[in-house]
């Protein structure tokens, strides 16, 4: 399976970032299937890590005003969350 790339926000200190705990979060797909739907954004359930290798799919961290971090991090999809049930 082709390493899929997503991309988030975070707008707290990236220190202080929980890591490897399953959380809520809204990401953002890079590299769909279909390329027309190229940044679609869905709540997720995921796992993160700073740690590049540790999940399967790599996350591209950016901070508030959308500076983008030099180095990716990794994460792992538990599921889809639809917050509009």
């Amino acid at each position: 399976m082709a390493k899929k790339e997503y991309d988030t926000y975070v707008l707290t200190d990236l220190a202080l970032f929980p890591e490897d705990k399953e959380m809520e979060i809204i990401l953002r797909d890079l590299t769909p299937s279909d390329r027309r739907y190229k940044y679609r954004s869905f709540f997720a359930s995921a796992m993160i890590s700073k740690d590049p290798s540790k999940y399967t799919d790599k996350l591209w961290v950016r901070l508030g005003r959308g500076q983008l971090q030099e180095k990716p991090w990794s994460v792992k999809i538990v599921r889809e969350v639809n917050k509009f049930q």
